[in-house]
């Protein structure tokens, strides 16, 4: 039953004996991982030490051994004892005087009197603290007694026990205390390694070395302190707390459900769910193999886990047991699959509930939902999540992750060019599960994570290699990042088609292109894209660098070869992995891919579609295009000039993979064609639409004219998207939806023409339009809306007065409307006839407003007169007003 016990509880009472069968002491060495674990937890336990504030270092569990023979000692001391008094009692009646009292060897109590603690869990945080507590000794802290110093022993390494013994004699401290006393500058480490003591023999000892790294990484810390007062620091008050248990107090089995301890606090979900599991294996026919798997649960791949996590010590047990969790959800889904996934959705929402790391948001989950019934035919089966299928399946995903973390494996696989950008963010596969922002990866990494260790995990296979990894991994890739992973059923068809193609995984590209695989999940198109491409690599042609030839400019890392063109040009963010249209632009006369032409192709549209272009607030790419036709695809009831945003993968479907998989997308080839070979620049793109401007007539109210000439009025959409009612009748959507607001093409493109140059609200009016003061375009939000821009803040006898222009409808012209500014259309009532020879404006009277229809090409001229027209008005007004007051 575990307690909570201090850490000088422990040490003060245990002679703590670290055992063989532990490591060296892991938490002191020198790698830059474990110097940042390190630092985490120095600062947490001077923090405690600092604030005096309780901290928690989890579960610590082993032996008591000692316990016989102390109890015969003392029943056989008691019996002595009596029988000493009773030789006693009949001396004095005798009037013989006898002394009789029982003395014992100092070495001898302190030897056979104190128990031992052999711990099988919390060697490092044991041997941390022990450090910790030796060091606030040597800097003054005060302690009642200090037997405490000779209870800390390694075992498992002989010069360890023996610098421990050296170091904790208190002539020892005493001396190191007046060499550092003599010498303030002076290190920890170099006060002790320079000491007479000191045995070379040590500096060999990797847990000696570890002991002093991290006195030294103590002794940092504090200084940031100087004026920290070690004197005042009780050992026995240290707030360092441990859920502590002794196995050899559980009867029956390893009950280490969670109890209670004194102060009502709990053990972590994950010691729950070990100890449980290990109680449901007890009987295992694979007694050997499941020891030695909890003893690495509780060794190697714990510290591995320590090692890697960016978070602190107290949440190790949640990062450790979600990836457990986790692993054998995904391999119990893939390799059950006649198991309805409503049988597991609830198990997979309590799983899967915190993809950034939250302590707070972690499901609890009961043990007993690991255990699943279903009926089939009348007949009960109940599936086990952890079966030992799963736990080979995790015990060799967590030693591939080791090895991959040792003499840079991972690197030698030579996957930069597969796991890099835009598809990872995290390049490194083995952080999945490790960093806070992706404690839980997402739907689309957690199925190529699994796919990895499908292959991975049986590498000493002989059919395994570097180059087949790489084969399989490229071609997972791209069929499960580019196909919808957004639900729960979505991840659960995905992992069970990866397992099915794992039966394929050393000879995928054969199994594709000889037809054994099915496709039962993935996106289609890109399946059948990954066959083609397929049957391109293993082409000799395609591979041959002697055929690589032409005036290329793309950044090739390895071989100049079809295979490199293809893995490079997979890798732009926009294409990401499809590049089916430039394969088909490569096709000759014959029908034949050509890899000359793919790579011609592939070298400009790579540019074409680069950042700086794609992004440009110029709208080069969209003007370029536009210049060779209308390639806008439509999307639902709009038409898309396609977003520059990289996005996610519904954001790239919904824009540019509309054009590239629609039947314009031969303007892009003729597009290009037309460049003639020219390197792809913004300069190039800027001259070509500005020449292809001057070289062809267009009327200035045309559509095409307008958006080559205003890039604005495509910025102007927000999701790229434009709503095509007619010729006449385009509207700029800043949404999707027409019932939110929008403007009309040629209205917003007069506004821009003529709005003044210092307008940065967009209401500075240009002089000529005097004598409004306003000039402003207005947006509409429905089908039958009407958008325009206005003309307003003029006044006359009081009254408001405002000019709004639309664009009409039916024909190649504006609208004009004039009007007394009211709130209800009843109460127009204007002071000013426009319906005169001069204007012509006709009077409207169920709008009440002046209304003219005025030619395209017109309308700057006319909104003149009218300003003219009213600038002589009110003067008229003014004069006469004047002389009547006079």
């Amino acid at each position: 039953m575990a307690q909570s016990k201090s850490f000088y509880d422990i040490v003060s009472n245990y002679v703590i004996d670290i055992p063989i069968i532990q490591r060296e002491y892991a938490q002191g060495r020198t790698t830059e991982k474990v110097k940042a674990i390190r630092r985490r937890f120095v600062d947490d336990l001077i923090q405690s030490i600092t604030k005096n504030e309780e901290l928690h270092l989890g579960f610590v569990y082993g032996k008591i051994e000692g316990k016989d023979n102390l109890n015969k000692k003392i029943l056989n001391k008691e019996a002595v004892s009596s029988i000493l008094e009773a030789v006693k009692s009949y001396a004095d009646n005798l009037e013989l005087r006898i002394s009789a009292t029982i003395e014992e060897p100092e070495e001898t109590i302190s030897e056979s009197s104190i128990l031992k603690f052999i711990p099988l869990d919390g060697q490092q945080r044991l041997t941390t603290l022990f450090i910790l507590n030796w060091y606030l000794y040597f800097k003054g802290a005060k302690s009642i007694e200090n037997k405490w110093l000779n209870h800390f022993k390694y075992t498992n390494r002989k010069s360890a026990l023996s610098f421990c013994k050296e170091l904790v004699k208190l002539e020892t401290i005493k001396f190191l205390q007046g060499k550092q006393k003599k010498d303030p500058d002076l290190t920890i480490n170099e006060i002790i390694k320079n000491s007479a003591f000191y045995l070379k023999k040590w500096s060999k000892d990797p847990t000696v070395s570890g002991m002093l790294e991290m006195l030294l990484s103590i002794e940092k810390r504090f200084s940031k302190d100087k004026y920290f007062d070690f004197s005042k620091i009780k050992i026995e008050d240290l707030p360092f707390k441990f859920d502590f248990m002794d196995l050899d107090s559980l009867k029956q089995t390893d009950e280490l459900y969670v109890k209670m301890n004194s102060r009502g606090k709990q053990l972590s979900d994950y010691e729950h769910f070990k100890s449980w599991l290990q109680e449901k294996h007890k009987e295992t026919s694979e007694q050997e193999w499941i020891q030695s798997f909890w003893k690495k649960l509780d060794t190697v791949w714990l510290n591995y886990f320590w090692q890697n996590i960016d978070s602190s010590f107290n949440s190790l047990d949640n990062f450790y047991y979600n990836f457990i969790k986790n692993l054998a959800l995904t391999h119990f889904m893939a390799t059950n699959q006649e198991l309805p996934f409503e049988k597991l959705k609830e198990l997979y929402g309590l799983i899967r509930n915190s993809e950034a790391y939250n302590s707070t948001k972690i499901s609890y989950i009961s043990l007993d939902k690991y255990s699943i019934d279903y009926e089939i035919d009348d007949e009960v089966i109940s599936y086990f999540i952890f079966k030992i299928e799963t736990l080979k399946f995790i015990e060799k995903t967590f030693d591939s992750l080791i090895q991959l973390d040792d003499n840079n494996n991972f690197h030698n696989l030579k996957l930069d060019n597969i796991i890099c950008k835009p598809f990872f963010v995290e390049q490194k596969l083995t952080d999945y599960y490790l960093k806070s922002n992706i404690f839980t990866p997402t739907l689309w990494n957690s199925v190529f994570h699994y796919a990895f260790f499908l292959f991975y995990n049986d590498r000493d296979s002989d059919d395994y290699s570097v180059v087949r990894l790489q084969e399989w991994l490229r071609f997972i890739r791209n069929i499960v990042y580019n196909t919808q992973i957004q639900s729960p059923e979505n991840f659960n068809n995905a992992i069970k088609q990866i397992n099915k193609l794992s039966s394929f995984k050393f000879k995928i590209s054969e199994a594709v292109l000889n037809k054994e695989v099915e496709n039962t999940f993935f996106d289609n198109s890109q399946f059948e894209e990954e066959k083609v491409k397929l049957e391109l690599l293993s082409r000799e042609d395609w591979n041959d660098p002697n055929n690589f030839s032409g005036n290329n400019q793309l950044s090739l890392d390895e071989n100049k070869n079809g295979r490199a063109v293809i893995i490079y040009i997979e890798n732009h963010p926009y294409f990401y992995g499809q590049i089916k249209f430039l394969l088909d632009f490569s096709i000759d006369d014959s029908g034949t891919y050509n890899l000359q032409e793919f790579i011609r192709y592939s070298t400009s549209i790579y540019k074409l579609y680069k950042q700086e272009i794609i992004t440009s607030n110029k709208k080069l790419l969209e003007r370029f295009l536009l210049c060779e036709d209308f390639y806008l695809p439509s999307y639902k009831s709009d038409y898309i000039f396609c977003s520059g945003s990289l996005g996610t993968l519904r954001t790239k479907n919904e824009n540019w993979r509309q054009f590239f998989k629609g039947n314009k997308i031969l303007t892009l080839k003729n597009a290009v064609d037309k460049l003639n070979g020219q390197e792809i620049t913004s300069e190039l793109l800027l001259d070509f639409i500005n020449e292809y401007l001057k070289n062809n007539k267009f009327e200035s109210s045309d559509w095409k004219y307008l958006f080559l000439k205003y890039p604005q009025a495509i910025s102007y959409c927000k999701e790229s998207a434009i709503r095509w009612n007619s010729e006449n009748d385009i509207r700029l959507l800043k949404g999707f939806p027409i019932t939110a607001y929008h403007a009309e093409l040629r209205t917003y493109c007069f506004y821009l023409q003529h709005k003044s140059k210092e307008a940065t609200n967009g209401l500075i009016l240009p002089m000529k339009f005097a004598p409004f003061s306003q000039f402003c375009f207005f947006e509409e939000k429905n089908t039958d809306g009407h958008p325009g821009f206005s003309l307003n803040e003029f006044s006359f006898m009081d009254k408001p007065y405002q000019l709004d222009i639309r664009y009409s409808k039916s024909e190649d012209k504006f609208e004009l409307c004039f009007y007394h500014k009211t709130n209800e259309i009843e109460n127009r009532e204007s002071d000013i006839d426009l319906d005169n020879e001069f204007l012509n404006f006709k009077f409207d009277n169920e709008f009440r407003h002046y209304f003219k229809l005025v030619a395209y090409d017109s309308l700057e001229d006319e909104i003149e007169n009218l300003c003219n027209e009213l600038d002589k008005i009110k003067a008229l007004y003014l004069t006469k007003r004047t002389q009547h007051l006079i």
